[in-house]
This record gives C-alpha cells, sequence and structure tokens, in this order.
C-alpha cells in the first residue's frame, strides 16, 4: 500500500513539473528541432503551392500575349517559342524549374518587346491587325499579374517567419529547399510585375500613335 502511495504521489509530481516548466513531452523534441519544424512546412508548402498555382496561370497569359506581339513585329521564331511557354504554364503541371525558366522568359521578353514600343515606328497594315489582335489579352494578362504582388509579399513574409522559427540546421535546409520555387518568386516578380506595368502602358501608346483602338484596354486598371 505505501509503495502504490509513493508511485502515485510521483506520478502526481512528474505532472505538476511538466505543467510548471511546459516539459516537451517527448525530449528529443528539444534537441532535434522535429516538432517546431514540421508545423511550419506543412503550411508553408501548401501557401506555396496555391500561389504556384496562380502564378503560372497569370504567366501564362503574359507568355500568350507576348507570342502575339512577337508575332506583329515579325518575329515567328519568339512567338513560337512563347507559345510553347504558355501552355507549359497552362498545362498545370509546369516543374519548379520550368516556373523559374518561365519567369526569366517573360521578363526578358517584356524588355525586348517595350523596346520596339518605344522607337514609336509606324506599322504596316498586316502589323497593325496583330497588334489589335495582342492590346486587350497583353493588357489583361499584365492586370491579372499585378494582382499577385500582394500575395507574393505576403508568402515572402511568412515564408521568412517559418525559416526564423527553426532552430536546427538540418531543418532550415530542407526547408529552404522546399520552398526554393517560392523564394525565387518572391525575389523576381515584384520586379517583373513593375516592368510588365511599365511595358503595358507604352504598348498603349504606341497603338495610339498607330490609331489603334485602345478604349476596351485604357478601361482595364493596372
Amino acid at each position: 500500500m505505501k509503495k502504490t502511495l509513493t508511485f502515485i504521489a510521483f506520478g502526481l509530481f512528474l505532472i505538476n513539473l511538466e505543467a510548471q516548466f511546459k516539459l516537451p513531452k517527448n525530449p528529443l523534441e528539444s534537441i532535434t528541432g522535429s516538432q517546431e519544424a514540421s508545423a511550419p512546412q506543412v503550411d508553408i508548402t501548401q501557401s506555396q503551392a496555391n500561389l504556384m498555382v496562380q502564378l503560372t496561370d497569370a504567366l501564362g497569359d503574359v507568355a500568350f500575349a507576348q507570342s502575339l506581339i512577337a508575332e506583329a513585329q515579325g518575329n515567328a521564331e519568339k512567338a513560337a517559342a512563347l507559345k510553347g511557354t504558355s501552355d507549359t504554364l497552362k498545362g498545370g503541371n509546369a516543374s519548379d524549374e520550368e516556373i523559374k525558366g518561365a519567369l526569366e522568359t517573360v521578363s526578358a521578353t517584356a524588355k525586348e518587346q517595350q523596346a520596339v514600343f518605344n522607337q514609336s515606328q509606324a506599322v504596316n497594315a498586316e502589323s497593325k491587325a496583330l497588334y489589335a489582335k495582342a492590346l486587350l489579352p497583353y493588357v489583361k494578362s499584365v492586370a491579372k499579374t499585378s494582382k499577385l504582388g500582394g500575395p507574393i509579399k505576403n508568402f515572402a513574409a511568412e515564408a521568412q517567419n517559418s525559416l526564423k522559427s527553426l532552430r536546427n540546421p538540418l531543418e532550415i535546409r530542407k526547408l529552404k529547399k522546399t520552398m526554393d520555387v517560392g523564394l525565387f518568386v518572391g525575389s523576381n516578380v515584384p520586379k517583373l510585375i513593375a516592368s510588365l506595368l511599365t511595358s503595358s502602358k507604352d504598348l498603349l501608346t504606341f497603338a495610339k500613335s498607330n490609331d489603334l483602338d485602345t478604349s476596351e484596354a485604357s478601361s482595364i486598371e493596372l
């Protein structure tokens, strides 16, 4: 009987000690950091997946519109390549490397095409018809991409908070690898959005100078 009471008293002492000092149920967690690593990883991975779905859809639209502009500028090879990029992004199964590559392609193309807009050259009837076909899709796709600026900024902050919450170097490296494409997007898409907004405004100016109807495209909020 005495031994039983002693055992019960010792058990109550341990429960009280755990409550008072908030000891981990598994002491190894304080060493490995396994519990703190798992919670943010699940959340941030889902956040990244959701963001990539939206981004690939928007970038796919931009690449397609850029392919129309490339055709209007007489660059059939570039137009075909951009159409392929669009198809890859809109297919729903783009890999992380394909997303990174598409982002770089769209960014470089925006600058190249903007340079042509700024030359303010008159175009022939065939090119004018192709520009008219590209104008609205391009401005719409830029507006769609621009709306992701906020979510991307929020993801970048969330990613940094998740990394800061970890203590185990192995788990930090693991999470960085998991978020590789998201971190790349967070670093590069804000600059891309700024470039696209500028190029879309220059395209509208270029279109007006060539007597194209810009009324519908101009009504879109950028």
